[in-house]
């Protein structure tokens, strides 16, 4: 009799980067990492050496794919457990993969050039609890099937299990140079940020939109890292300085997706629908005092919360697409939450999925999130297009899990860097109202990206926020 699929099997180590490391030298790594231990998320999960990739492509992408695989597990009997994701599709979609789905105008330029979705499917994936700090790998055997199935999930579960006992695991580290590092340089300067706030302004007084959020990206020259050893290295300094509880490391052969958003884009379990749109940022100083007025300046504000308001409107509108009519309700409405270097405002939107839809059907109704778009979304997305210098590429876009199962979870790719073989690039926004203050609009983006940067400056030293040329605006 065989046994069944998949097998499972427990390991032990202190700390999910420490199984990423172990693994990172494999084709396409990933870490989805709950690295703000809390109520708001209990799971990590890493794997590598997927059975399938596709990177960019058709319209569909590897969905039908993923759909006639996950077909034949659903009838499969369930792992013993509460462990949510053992094995399936992980990767990006970038906000460009917007293009596919509504019309947007080509006007900001693809400086990257790198494809607008990476996705594995994958037969071994480790899952770590950070409650009871338990760890385990499942190996499902595919894309084999019959007797060798078995086998092959065997030797498969045999191979991990090995990388990480073993010592043979350890990361590549940024090679350090003795010069300062180069500044992460803008594509606007202050002044051009401020005043395509005030085009966006101008749109929401002509009736075009309510918001937009508006974004500047740096760059900052890398030429002695390579696109893994310093995106490993990042996500372990973003881990400690700025943990959120959706983080993600993705390594993408020719780059590398590190994350350290605090946003969930959203959670599907069964048919039940969650997602938790942030608007409304404050900074948080270090002074208790100082951060006490800020916390409380938040709540009390009337703008943000309009903000938030707006884009919790989106989203029911989004879900109602493909959620049972009457089913889509906002259990929390402007909750404060604290992070490392900011506290924002979330709110709490849910749905039940209607019979005879998936994951994909969600993501393709709802992409990409409204809070990082505007209101209405297609509109503020065809404005932004005109007034940012380049395209986002994986920024503001998702990075998540669909399991063989049917569950998935993504996040909004905010906080979140890509890194190239010549640079590394990380972006900030903020939503952009009739009533924004464009000099507050622009220290907020500052504000946001205060933990990619001291982040970098634990690898590299003091690390400078620039003004860009202005490209456009």
């Amino acid at each position: 009799m065989s046994e069944q699929l998949p097998l499972i099997r427990a390991v032990r180590f202190r700390d999910p980067v420490d199984a990423l490391n172990a693994i990172a030298h494999l084709p396409y790594p990933f870490l989805l990492h709950s690295s703000l231990e809390d109520e708001r998320a209990r799971w990590s999960f890493f794997g590598a050496d997927p059975f399938f990739v596709q990177r960019g492509g058709g319209a569909r992408g590897p969905i039908e794919r993923f759909r006639a695989i996950a077909a034949g597990e659903r009838e499969a009997p369930r792992c013993p457990g509460v462990v949510p994701f053992t094995g399936g599709a992980v990767g990006y979609w970038a906000y460009d993969y917007g293009r596919r789905l509504e019309r947007i105008p080509d006007v900001a330029r693809d400086d990257l050039g790198l494809p607008d979705f990476v996705v594995g499917f994958y037969d071994v994936v480790g899952a770590f609890d950070h409650q009871s700090r338990d760890a385990w790998l499942y190996s499902s055997g595919l894309p084999l099937a019959g007797g060798a199935r078995g086998e092959h999930a065997r030797r498969r579960l045999d191979k991990f299990e090995w990388l990480l006992t073993s010592s043979g695991g350890d990361p590549v580290r940024v090679v350090q140079s003795d010069d300062p590092p180069a500044p992460a340089v803008s594509t606007f300067t202050p002044d051009a940020y401020r005043r395509a706030v005030v085009c966006v302004q101008e749109h929401i007084r002509a009736g075009d939109i309510f918001q937009a959020n508006l974004s500047q990206r740096w760059k900052m020259a890398l030429g002695f890292a390579t696109p893994a050893a310093l995106g490993l290295s990042l996500h372990e300094a973003l881990s400690q300085r700025s943990p959120a509880p959706f983080a993600a490391y993705f390594g993408a052969q020719n780059h590398a997706i590190v994350s350290s958003s605090p946003e969930r884009f959203f959670e599907l379990r069964g048919r039940r629908v969650e997602t938790r749109p942030i608007k409304g940022t404050r900074p948080r100083t270090g002074d208790p005092v100082r951060d006490t007025l800020l916390r409380e300046e938040l709540l009390t504000s009337g703008k943000d919360r309009a903000e938030n308001v707006m884009i919790v409107d989106v989203l029911r509108n989004d879900l109602g697409r493909v959620c049972e009519t009457g089913s889509v309700q906002t259990p929390a409405l402007c909750r404060l939450e604290t992070y490392p270097q900011v506290f924002h405002l979330t709110s709490v939107v849910t749905g039940i999925l209607r019979e005879g839809l998936d994951a994909f059907d969600l993501l393709h109704a709802s992409f990409p999130g409204g809070s990082i778009t505007g209101a209405p979304k297609i509109r503020a997305m065809q404005i932004l297009e005109a007034l940012e210098p380049v395209r986002r590429h994986v920024y503001t876009g998702s990075i998540g899990y669909v399991d063989w199962r049917g569950d998935a979870d993504f996040n909004i790719a905010i906080r979140t860097a890509v890194v190239t073989p010549e640079a590394l690039h990380f972006s900030a926004g903020g939503g952009i109202t009739a009533d924004s203050d464009p000099d507050a609009e622009y220290r907020e983006t500052l504000d946001k990206a205060e933990g990619l940067r001291v982040a970098l400056e634990t690898l590299f030293g003091p690390v400078a926020l620039a003004p860009g040329a202005g490209l456009r605006a």
